[in-house]
């Protein structure tokens, strides 16, 4: 063992490198653990599609609108991102949808398209076009239908590794490519009202999982229905930066329904609402991520609030070891406002986007946390702040 001297000398080294380091990346900046993690450009032809399109996004900007919009990969406005309405930009990175001509909005939706499924393009459509419509009429000093704004990741361009975030009240998408990889976590969808131009936006994320509660026996329902009140999602955004980054979900784990715990039918069903999550992503990188949720299907929990039937508040949960999932009814007693959540868990989502984020050691995390600072913590070292 080293002499304490010795090793109090490296701890405090290792706490001013540590420093500098978060430092730096509170400021923005990304350091060379990031940029060595960026992917080569893919050639693969669907990947190589996405990256014209946002070159041709790109390229309609003006320099200055360019500027406002690109971050830096790692950078941490990924992850700072909120549902909460603004009237302004004060609040949130990137450019807003107001400042965009047709010409420019339409090329960006032409790009959110080709991220999407025809199902998730729908909802997205549907979600920035017209859900927000009514509100911005009730209170149009508060509401703003147009309050969207779009972040840039990387450089398509020169780079393998890139993304682009859409962040607003009701939907906020965080997309990355890297290689031949592209992902969507997180991925946060709401609505208010339910229906929007007659169609239910989150229609077949309730009816699917209404099916499968109802499926329940007593003794499953036993270990799915929980007793606690709704009170929103519990992994859910936070009104700037995101909280649940390089989240711990143990505390999650064996609460609810297991997947092998249920019927074959019932275990098609949970596997079915997952799916309509996971393809909301177009549909060749969606197989991907799904063939990871079903080699751990039998690890999936199920967990229910609420009544039973479609005009009940309810809230689910899905936690699968490779996806999270949430469904909320936020309006009290009504079924008329709705959020989700989709997540890769336990320090996958935004992939290289917020790699050094968080803390990486125990040592870092004690670094990180000034709480820790108050109290004698039970390791084989000691802690000495610089």
């Amino acid at each position: 063992m080293l002499p304490k001297i010795k090793l109090l000398l490296i701890v405090m080294a290792t706490a001013c490198i540590f420093a500098i380091t978060l430092s730096l990346f509170e400021a923005g900046n990304v350091d060379a653990e990031k940029t060595a993690q960026t992917a080569k450009i893919s050639e693969k032809p669907s990947i190589v599609a996405l990256a014209t399109l946002m070159k041709n996004f790109q390229d309609s900007l003006s320099d200055e609108l360019l500027t406002d919009a690109s971050f830096p990969l790692g950078h941490k406005e990924s992850y700072s991102w909120t549902n909460v309405p603004a009237r302004t930009d004060s609040n949130r990175g990137g450019i807003h949808f107001g400042v965009l001509s047709q010409e420019q909005l339409e090329l960006f939706y032409t790009v959110l398209n080709a991220f999407l499924s025809d199902d998730g393009y729908r909802k997205a459509s549907l979600i920035t076009k017209k859900s927000e419509m009514p509100l911005s009429t009730i209170g149009p000093n508060f509401w703003n239908n147009s309050a969207y704004f779009i972040a840039l990741f990387g450089n398509p361009s020169t780079d393998g590794s890139w993304g682009f975030q859409l962040d607003g009240h009701h939907l906020a998408l965080n997309f990355l490519v890297h290689g031949d990889e592209v992902s969507i976590v997180p991925a946060f969808i709401g609505t208010n009202p339910a229906t929007v131009s007659g169609i239910a936006v989150l229609g077949e994320e309730r009816g699917n999982a209404l099916t499968l509660r109802n499926s329940l026996n007593e003794t499953q329902s036993k270990k799915a229905v929980q007793t606690g009140a709704r009170r929103g999602l519990k992994v859910g955004p936070g009104n700037t930066t995101d909280p649940y980054l390089n989240y711990d979900y143990s505390d999650f784990e064996g609460i609810g329904l297991k997947a092998s715990d249920m019927t074959t039918a019932q275990k098609q069903t949970l596997q079915n609402l997952i799916k309509i999550y996971v393809y909301n992503l177009e549909t060749e990188f969606a197989d991907v991520w799904m063939k990871d949720v079903d080699a751990v299907m039998d690890d999936t929990y199920f967990v229910w609030i609420g009544g039973t039937t479609e005009n009940d508040p309810i809230y689910y949960r899905v936690f699968n070891p490779a996806v999270w999932i949430e469904f909320n009814d936020e309006g009290g007693g009504s079924t008329n406002h709705i959020h989700t959540i989709t997540r890769s868990p336990n320090g996958k989502d935004y992939g290289v986007f917020a790699l050094n984020s968080g803390p990486k050691t125990l040592l870092h995390h004690y670094l990180l946390a000034d709480h820790h600072g108050e109290h004698k913590q039970i390791t084989d070292y000691h802690i000495i702040n610089p």
